[in-house]
């Protein structure tokens, strides 16, 4: 159906979570040991403040992306000396980069097509995939309402 790529990425999202040990903890294994199928007995120092608990990410990643992923590491390792190693690891899941569906707009005025003054922008309406894309969206659905509403 139309959100079955919301559900598929909730899945995933909910796997990270149960590996995490159901808190904020996120998930994560070193690179070479991924590529191995080996849990890590040990992770790197990271910023991210909740943490990190060893687990096999291929438990939380479905298999065809596992295997892919773990393809392509291997892949690259083999043309950049040094890519390859268990100096990296690889944290949890970041799925929440933008919306699955998208609030339609106008193509010319940026407005919502029936609910008038409604300016869907961003990741959130499914105009963007990142911060700086986002913030240049809403920049230009600003300057949209700026020219609709303010009389110069």
């Amino acid at each position: 159906g139309p959100l079955a790529a919301m559900h598929f990425q909730a899945d995933i999202e909910k796997r990270a979570w149960e590996a995490g040990g159901e808190t904020q903890v996120a998930p994560a294994q070193r690179m070479v040991d991924f590529v191995q199928k080996r849990v890590s007995s040990s992770l790197l120092d990271t910023s991210y403040q909740p943490g990190l608990n060893s687990v096999d990410m291929h438990a939380v990643l479905p298999d065809f992306i596992s295997e892919r992923l773990a393809m392509a590491f291997k892949a690259f390792g083999q043309k950049m000396r040094g890519y390859l190693t268990n100096e990296a690891q690889l944290i949890g899941v970041e799925s929440r980069t933008s919306s699955p569906v998208r609030i339609p707009r106008d193509r010319e005025s940026f407005e919502h097509p029936q609910i008038k003054r409604l300016y869907p922008c961003g990741e959130g309406a499914g105009y963007a995939g990142g911060i700086v894309s986002a913030a240049m969206d809403g920049e230009r659905c600003a300057e949209h309402l700026i020219g609709t509403y303010v009389k110069r």
